[in-house]
């Protein structure tokens, strides 16, 4: 079963990066075998599961509110 998945559009914002050739090639196939037409969505999804499993980070968002 496939971990990320096509979403709704939303508001976004460019922005540009490099990534080595191989790693972009797994990447369009892993979306074509999940059906997500956008690999900008892999890269948010992955991006927020990123965000919302690192401990630390958690962390230092919930320091950075109470401060």
């Amino acid at each position: 079963m496939p971990m990320i998945k096509a979403k709704e559009k939303m508001i976004k914002e460019q922005m540009r990066i490099s990534i080595e050739k191989n790693i972009i090639d797994e990447i369009k196939q892993y979306c074509e075998w999940a059906g997500v037409q956008k690999t900008d969505d892999f890269f948010e999804q992955a991006a927020q599961y990123i965000l919302s499993k690192d401990k630390d980070w958690q962390i230092h968002i919930h320091q950075k509110q109470i401060a």
